[in-house]
């Protein structure tokens, strides 16, 4: 062994023996192990700083991921609170940050998939409305969408529009998700308010608003 180390005498052994003995203490203090399970916070909080755990959940800085909908909402509340649970666990900014944007990327998927299931419901709904009512440009069309228009604006008027938005019965920009309601609305319209055709001439007149009207005439035109 002595030969094969090159060493020549015991000086020569001695100092290798110093030097090796140097690089393990080296090792071993550049390593990080775990506390037990059951060890104090403190020590927990010890470890988790050395693999770098920032001092405080503020000191996480989260980047959005590339790619997601423009249109998609992120929460601000929500991060902070990710930031939070972030630290409790004790995980490096770049853990968070991994963990982070597999989230988000999941909910921008989620996201899609319920827009693009929005639009298809929103398709189905007008096609059915044309097929009851007749092209978006016909006279019962209008006639039709002015006594829905005039039976929301006197039940509820924008408060009832934002509840049907937030049932899901409308979409948020408008567009009608609900076929079946949207013709019990023009049938309670036509049935109370058919005597204001009389006075106005056209029971669509109080559907020139498009703010006030349930059923823009083309619903999918913000999507173009």
């Amino acid at each position: 062994m002595a030969e094969a180390k090159g060493w020549k005498d015991a000086d020569t052994a001695i100092k290798s023996y110093t030097e090796l003995e140097k690089r393990l203490t080296e090792v071993s203090s550049r390593a990080v192990a775990p506390p037990p399970e059951d060890a104090p916070r403190e020590q927990w909080d010890a470890f988790y700083a050395r693999i770098g755990r920032p001092q405080q959940a503020d000191g996480y800085e989260f980047k959005l991921p590339d790619g997601l909908p423009e249109t998609m909402p992120y929460d601000g509340e929500s991060a902070a609170r990710y930031k939070q649970w972030s630290h409790e666990a004790g995980l490096s900014p770049r853990q968070a940050q991994t963990l982070h944007d597999a989230f988000v990327r999941d909910q921008a998927q989620r996201y899609a998939d319920h827009a693009a299931t929005l639009v298809r419901r929103g398709e189905r709904a007008h096609g059915e409305l044309i097929r009851a009512w007749g092209d978006t440009k016909s006279a019962a069309y209008a006639q039709n969408v002015g006594f829905a228009n005039r039976f929301i604006e006197r039940n509820g008027g924008d408060a009832l529009l934002r509840e049907l938005k937030e049932s899901g019965l409308l979409s948020t920009e408008g567009a009608v998700l609900s076929p079946g309601l949207a013709k019990a609305f023009a049938r309670a319209g036509r049935t109370l308010y058919a005597e204001d055709q009389f006075a106005t001439g056209n029971a669509a007149s109080r559907a020139a608003d498009p703010a006030r009207t349930l059923y823009p005439n083309d619903p999918f035109a913000s999507r173009r």
